[in-house]
């Protein structure tokens, strides 16, 4: 690093306890290089925990690999195993590296020397397991990340039965007296030995904690560095030398106050922290459908969610309201307010999972519970959460939520075409797409159901008669021929008959019994097995069996078990095609029972209108993708669109969830009902009864009793003030989380938050305003020796900016800067003339630029709960490199302060109070004029920009303008 007013250069990496700039000093490198000064790596302490890593190894090992090996392995592998096949159990790592009759199963870190990998790739003919069939590659592909990564086995994983099975057993009472179920309460302000420095509620807890480690907060920060810190924390860009001088000038007792509140009050508020909840929101504007590119990959709507967001935080909504237009705008946003409902953009701009919709529901799940509620409640997916008192039927009752949410067809305005002409000319030609695409739709879905009716007979013969195929169940599944049974279709019935075929059944009742006949047997018992039935076929009383399955089946010659499958598949047939002449009447119970088959939403041939392309042909389903990119493609290169919302609405029937055994969709097991998590719902949770539950949902979340809501967005809140948030998971506050720093305080904080009705701005006032966030950051080493990551807060906190206030700040300086707000998106990574906000910026899921990995910017496919912070060349290679950087270095000496000048001195002093908003003092006025009399020393490698422009950049570089003290 180097600093021009020290007259020196200085080059170096800082360790997590250094501050920037302590690192190694050589004045005479920089008179080596081109630039006539080194620029060092833009270096922060490194802040990730330590455990980071191993958390996300044991979540792997809970999501992905404990499923595999109970459902592929553990019958003969494992202590519920009746007897241990070849001595190996793998329950544990401890059995797994101990081995069996075949020496050590996994090798930790190395998978092709792992004879689990060997055997599960059916490499060696002598070993393959599972024996039956081979199971999926995709699994393979787990087991073999799991051993390279080091084969994580958390000790509390232990072999049994499935988790669903126990999903009955936690303890929720025990669970409840985790900190974070814990009622939110105000809090009686510590005693401390020092009252006088307390301006806030904040500093007596932050102080007694101080006090009691034997430490002391440090001095109040200069007006200088604490104006700057708070124009970044609010607003994203740096205060000018005019404003820094008139609150240096401004010494009334509320100089500070009027600043946050001007602060709080300007629209730039909005998108610096609109930007921050984006991250938790997983915004993108683009999809990640497979072989998409260009303007396919567009989801030309996206932006009016950041819109959204971005007005929301400046019309300070209350965070509880926010919460609830999140899941569920449609029914809880103000009608006069349609732009409001691009909430819902929450729930609908995640990962299209290559339209695995399960994945789908997932990624909406951990969003919701991580991004909300500080709970991972995805990892009850498969079994129940390892940790937490969360249930697999906790998982799947929000499944249910969202399963019976669908995106309309036809989003919805939220502005008015007619305001402007273009966007009205747009509308007229897109609406003509629109309807074509509805139309194919419904012919469709009339066309696909009609056949899954009347072909319900030979659906119901393929499923009783032939094995099962992969493709029933797998995501990629497209019919090559409009005449093909659908493998979904098929699983469906397998599912079907699973359920209903009991000795209680009115229909399939002789089902279960002619279908366990030995096929050499069945011919000689099956006359005699219908016989039986006689007796319970006259009757109407529940249990009784249907007359016309019983006179079906006395009448055919039974001898296989196909031929009872087509007895059932011709009355079927034959009852359905009298159904299209005329009706059943309601008394006529018998035919209802047969033709309730085909037409309940409960039966295997019913499916919901929008899901008619899964079950479409190949050609028919690229037809309609087709038709759909074609209609975002327009969109997307519209030059004026009215905005549209990018809605959820209930389905026509509530969805029903079931638990998925193990995470299976193709193995349903309990029913359950839709309901909010039982450990902060109570022991008996209310089922939701409002359409899909979503609205149900979002009051849940959004309910002052719930205690997690507030507490999470008062961590993040404070985590952006102070670089560290008081829960270091702010995602995560269940039993693995580092409990708060300061409970009480955060308690207190969370309290006194909803009590203002849950207004952010008045959470920012009550923070900024305290004597804790206004203390400076210089190093104390008496204190770093206690407590050196200044977890007790005697300090403020060095922090670089992020990739958005960098570029903000770039072309801020340089005049270039563009106030307009809200729209759709820019090339901000590619375009260096572009002078938009960077939050306005496209963000390019698939293919995210290299600069704003760069600069840590957040993983837009998850929920982030925090950026990581990174140190890497990349950062000090763009600052001298940059197309951006290079441009805006040109445009600051274009400027009329300093084009204007003649003199060197004050072209100097102009790029000083420009960039760094402060004048130069004599050893950098030399150092400067030294440089730009300097000439290049190397002809053959002329430089980019001029010396005045050099000299530019390289304040554009410095510590200084990267870091807010």
């Amino acid at each position: 690093m180097f600093d021009i007013r020290k007259g020196r250069v200085m080059l170096g990496l800082t360790r997590r306890n250094e501050q920037p700039g302590q690192g190694f000093r050589d004045a005479s490198l920089g008179r080596r290089l081109g630039l006539g000064i080194v620029v060092g790596l833009m270096c922060v302490p490194w802040c990730a925990r330590a455990d980071d890593a191993e958390a996300a190894r044991a979540d792997f090992f809970e999501a992905k690999v404990r499923p595999i090996l109970v459902e592929r392995c553990y019958s003969c592998h494992s202590g519920q195993a009746k007897s241990i096949k070849g001595s190996l159990t793998l329950d544990s790592l401890e059995g797994m590296t101990k081995g069996g009759d075949t020496g050590p199963a996994v090798v930790p870190g190395k998978p092709d020397e792992s004879l689990l990998i060997q055997a599960v790739g059916y490499d060696d003919d002598a070993v393959k397991m599972p024996p039956k069939r081979k199971m999926p590659e995709a699994e393979i592909a787990v087991l073999k990340q799991w051993v390279a990564s080091g084969a994580a086995f958390p000790a509390t994983a232990t072999a049994g039965a499935p988790a669903a099975a126990k999903s009955g057993g936690i303890d929720f009472t025990k669970a409840r007296r985790h900190w974070s179920y814990q009622p939110v309460h105000r809090h009686a302000a510590p005693a401390v030995s020092n009252p006088t420095w307390s301006t806030s509620p904040i500093d007596r807890f932050v102080l007694a904690k101080l006090e009691a480690s034997g430490l002391s907060p440090s001095p109040t920060a200069d007006r200088r560095t604490l104006l700057r810190r708070v124009y970044y924390d609010l607003i994203g860009v740096p205060p000018t030398l005019e404003e820094i001088k008139a609150f240096e000038a401004d010494r009334a007792g509320d100089a500070f106050a009027r600043v946050v509140d001007r602060l709080l009050a300007s629209p730039r508020y909005g998108e610096r922290w609109g930007r921050h909840w984006l991250d938790v929101a997983r915004y993108a504007d683009t999809k990640d459908g497979v072989l998409m590119f260009g303007d396919d990959r567009v989801r030309p709507y996206a932006y009016t969610y950041r819109d959204y967001v971005i007005r929301a935080f400046n019309d300070d909504i209350p965070y509880d309201q926010f919460v609830r237009e999140q899941i569920a705008a449609d029914a809880t946003a103000p009608k006069d307010q349609p732009w409001r409902l691009a909430a819902l953009g929450f729930l609908t701009l995640g990962r299209m999972f290559d339209n695995n919709v399960h994945d789908q529901i997932d990624d909406k799940i951990d969003t919701v519970s991580r991004g909300l509620l500080g709970l991972t409640v995805s990892c009850a997916r498969c079994h129940d959460h390892k940790y937490d008192a969360i249930g697999i039927a906790d998982y799947y009752s929000l499944y249910g939520v969202f399963a019976g949410s669908e995106p309309p067809l036809e989003l919805p305005l939220i502005e008015a075409p007619e305001k402007n002409p273009a966007c009205l000319a747009f509308e007229t030609q897109a609406a003509a797409k629109r309807a074509e695409i509805k139309k194919f739709i419904d012919d469709q879905y009339a066309l696909l159901s009609e056949e899954a009716r009347k072909r319900g007979g030979d659906y119901l013969v393929h499923a009783a008669t032939k094995p099962v195929d992969p493709l029933e169940t797998a995501i990629f599944f497209m019919s090559l021929d409009p005449d093909q049974l659908r493998p979904p279709m098929i699983s469906r019935w397998r599912r079907f008959l699973k359920q209903r075929a009991t000795a209680d059944d009115p229909v399939f009742g002789p089902w279960t019994e002619l279908m366990k006949c030995a096929d050499d047997a069945l011919a000689g018992q099956a006359g005699a097995i219908v016989a039986r039935w006689s007796s319970r076929s006259a009757g109407t009383e529940p249990g009784a069996l249907n007359p016309l399955v019983y006179a079906a089946l006395g009448q055919a010659a039974i001898k296989t078990k196909a031929d009872v499958a087509r007895v059932y598949a011709d009355l079927i047939r034959h009852v359905y095609e009298d159904s299209k002449k005329a009706k059943p009447e309601p008394a006529d119970k018998p035919r209802r029972q047969i033709l309730d088959i085909l037409e309940s939403p409960d039966g295997p041939a019913y499916f919901r209108r929008s899901q008619t392309s899964a079950y479409m042909s190949r050609g028919d389903k690229d037809m309609y993708g087709g038709k759909t990119v074609e209609l975002d493609r327009m969109t997307a290169k519209a030059a004026a669109i009215a905005p549209r919302a990018m809605v959820l609405n209930d389905a026509e029937e509530p969805y029903e969830p079931r638990v998925f055994v193990r995470g299976n969709p193709g193995q349903p097991g309990d029913r359950i009902p839709r309901r909010f998590l039982q450990v902060l719902a109570g022991d008996v949770p209310q089922p939701f009864t409002h359409g899909s539950g979503r609205l149900d949902l979002a009051n849940a979340v959004a309910d002052p009793k719930n205690p997690l809501t507030g507490r999470v967005i008062v961590n993040r809140v404070w985590m952006h003030h102070f670089g560290e948030p008081l829960v270091s998971t702010p995602s995560d506050f269940g039993v693995r989380s580092t409990p708060p720093s300061h409970p009480e305080l955060l308690d207190d904080l969370t309290a006194r938050f909803q009590e203002t009705g849950w207004s952010i701005k008045s959470l920012h006032r009550m923070i900024v305003l305290s004597s804790t966030y206004q203390q400076a950051s210089v190093d104390r080493p008496d204190c770093r020796k206690v407590d050196p990551e200044n977890r007790l807060l005697w300090r403020a906190n060095r922090r670089r900016l992020d990739f958005e206030a960098m570029r903000d700040t770039l072309l801020t300086v340089s005049n270039r800067l563009d106030p307009t707000m809200l729209g759709k998106p820019v090339d901000v990574a590619g375009d260096p003339a572009n002078g938009r906000r960077t939050v306005y910026g496209m963000v390019d899921r698939q293919s995210l630029p290299a600069i704003f990995r760069a600069f840590d910017f957040a993983n837009p496919d998850n929920s982030a709960e925090r950026r990581s912070l990174t140190t890497v060349p990349q950062q000090a290679l763009f600052s001298m490199n940059a197309p951006l950087v290079i441009e805006q270095a040109r445009a600051v000496v274009a400027r009329p302060e300093i084009a204007g000048q003649a003199a060197p001195e004050a072209k100097i002093q102009g790029l000083y109070r420009l960039i760094l908003a402060r004048p130069a003092v004599p050893d950098e006025l030399g150092m400067a004029e030294g440089f730009l009399n300097s000439r290049n020393d190397d002809p053959k490698n002329q430089p980019k920009l001029d010396r005045l422009a050099q000299l530019a950049q390289v304040l554009m570089m410095t510590n200084e303008m990267m870091f807010v003290d």
